[in-house]
């Protein structure tokens, strides 16, 4: 019976294809047969695992696993028959055939060695691969044997013929197109160009010069020109200093073919796209700098604009520290005076003073009436009115019921409290200009 751990054994195989490739490659070139195979990386991977899916398909049918039972029910290794039978028509012997399958068997009992699992685990699962590879063996050589000569060669003209069209048919396509393509050995050496890469190299390509030479790329050597243009990208390349511009992607050909070591070069003419690069990275620098120049303009205009603010708000400050003082130093001693003050003309003539500076101080606006007034006593108030009106000192003294030198010491202490100190400040004159006090006619 097959044992479950075996089966779970050979199931960690499935996801370690790099690891088949690697090992059967090496053990085909070791045996002579690599470099005769045409076989993909992709026909590869399918015989490794048609080998594997019938041994994991009868693990849940032990009856199958005989050889008797094996030999007898070919359906199971029909995929890898069939494979067999392509390979003959194309003129592959018997033993290069069967030398390529024992190497794949190898590979696989290599694989089964280093799998982290028991020991016995390993050798049951080694049983089985080569129960089913014994098995398989003497069917290929019994479908093999069983075709007649003149069947095998008819089938190996076909074949022959086919494979020449095929061959016709992807020179014809290399040929026709637009990218330019070259094929190095391994080495780095040309091997094959397309017409498009004649056309535009010219006598510079010839086969066996190193490709980093004809495209003028970093490197002497393919390991080192492989350092600078990796595989996994498109490279953008200025080609021999010229005006001409070109995209390279390096493709190995082991990813198409196990047997091959060489490259295959893909190149395009991207000189039209360059130039437009060129030209927009010119248009977006310029309109970078225009922004540039726009944001420091802006940045200098908010600069600007917080000085300003700045400016009013120190101004405002400043208003308001004025107001205060005014308010401080004049209006409310006024309101004091006003209270105190039993004149009702005098109270009201204060009144509307008082009003009018108030008016004066919160709109800055409209005839300015001098703050000053207030500090006026009602007589003061009163001989300002005879002096607006023109009378005389005398005529204030008559009119008042007061001395002459009273009437002059009102007029010294007015000039004092409006600050008219020089000769030169006439008091008449201050009182009759811009409307700074307002005229009333003088009572008896």
């Amino acid at each position: 019976m097959v044992s479950k751990h075996s089966e779970d054994t050979l199931l960690l195989l499935q996801g370690r294809l790099t690891s088949f490739l690697d090992k059967w490659a090496r053990n085909m070139e070791r045996a002579g047969y690599l470099q005769h195979t045409t076989a993909k990386v992709e026909d590869c991977i399918l015989s490794f695992q048609w080998f594997l899916e019938p041994i994991l398909d009868h693990a849940s049918e032990p009856y199958l696993a005989t050889f008797a039972s094996l030999v007898q029910n070919r359906a199971w290794a029909e995929k890898i028959i069939l494979t067999a039978r392509r390979h003959r028509d194309r003129g592959v012997t018997a033993e290069m055939f069967l030398g390529c399958f024992k190497t794949l068997v190898h590979a696989v009992e290599e694989m089964i060695r280093e799998l982290p699992a028991p020991e016995s685990n390993r050798n049951q699962a080694l049983q089985r691969v080569r129960l089913y590879a014994d098995a398989l063996e003497t069917i290929l050589i019994h479908d093999w044997t069983s075709l007649s000569e003149r069947e095998s060669r008819s089938n190996l003209d076909t074949a022959n013929r086919l494979l020449t069209l095929e061959k016709n048919k992807y020179e014809n396509i290399l040929a026709s197109i637009t990218d330019l393509v070259l094929v190095a050995d391994g080495e780095g050496r040309v091997v094959e160009t397309n017409a498009a890469a004649l056309n535009l190299l010219g006598t510079s390509i010839r086969h066996g010069a190193w490709v980093w030479e004809i495209l003028g790329l970093e490197g002497e050597s393919m390991d080192e020109m492989l350092h600078y243009y990796s595989l996994e990208h498109s490279h953008e390349i200025r080609f021999q200093n010229t005006d001409t511009y070109l995209s390279l992607k390096i493709i190995p050909l082991s990813q198409v073919s196990l047997a091959s070591r060489g490259y295959i070069l893909v190149l395009n003419d991207i000189t039209v796209y360059v130039n437009q690069r060129v030209v927009l990275e010119e248009s977006v620098n310029r309109r970078t700098e225009e922004l540039r120049r726009e944001k420091a303009q802006v940045d200098e205009m908010v600069i600007t604009l917080r000085r300003v603010l700045q400016t009013t708000e120190q101004a405002r400050v400043d208003q308001m520290d004025r107001l205060a003082g005014d308010m401080e130093k004049l209006l409310l001693p006024a309101l004091g005076r006003i209270r105190k003050e039993q004149d009702i003309a005098a109270r009201s003539h204060f009144v509307d003073l008082f009003a009018d500076q108030m008016l004066q101080m919160v709109n800055q606006a409209g005839p300015r009436k001098d703050a000053r007034l207030l500090r006026l006593t009602p007589t003061e108030t009163r001989i300002c009115q005879f002096i607006q009106a023109g009378k005389s000192s005398k005529e204030m003294a008559n009119t008042l019921n007061i001395s002459l030198g009273t009437v002059n010491t009102h007029r010294k202490n007015i000039r004092k409290k409006l600050g008219l100190m020089g000769k030169d400040q006439n008091l008449f004159n201050f009182l009759q200009s811009s409307d700074r006090f307002p005229q009333r006619p003088p009572t008896k």
